[in-house]
């Protein structure tokens, strides 16, 4: 292994942060919730997940480095901080119900990515990866959520 290689593995290893034992929640139910989303498009990968502890998550994402990465239009841009943040997610709490969205920005009606996560509520709420703001659904238009 490289130098550099050795230096990617220790910086994108998301930081320790402890993970509150939360309860399990059936694929079944995750797609009943993320009907609330209003999109027909939903991919769910697994048969069970668990529950996000939203001060966990938040504790997390103040010591991940993903949404300190400069953006790049084209090559570093909304989808890549969006697929960053999921595996960094996926790596540190594997089972959470953490996932990623593709649609429209309420805002501006612009195509963008962000992340979802189930919380302790069994409620959806986003994550902008590029500030880390959690945000609560509104009038984005969703294509597809992945999970």
């Amino acid at each position: 292994m490289s130098l550099l290689d050795t230096l990617w593995d220790i910086f994108r290893k998301p930081k320790s942060v402890s993970i509150k034992d939360m309860p399990e929640i059936s694929d079944k139910k995750v797609k009943e919730i993320l009907k609330e989303c209003n999109t027909g498009n939903k991919w769910v990968g697994d048969t069970t997940f668990k529950l996000v502890d939203t001060n966990n998550l938040i504790d997390f994402l103040s010591k991940n480095p993903v949404s300190k990465r400069k953006y790049i239009t084209d090559f570093h841009d909304c989808d890549d901080f969006c697929y960053e943040l999921m595996g960094d997610v996926s790596t540190w709490y594997p089972e959470g119900s953490f996932g990623m969205v593709w649609g429209n920005k309420a805002k501006n009606n612009e195509a963008h990515a962000w992340n979802f996560f189930i919380n302790e509520n069994n409620e959806i709420m986003y994550v902008e990866p590029q500030t880390d703001k959690i945000f609560a659904p509104s009038t984005e238009k969703v294509w597809i959520m992945i999970i």
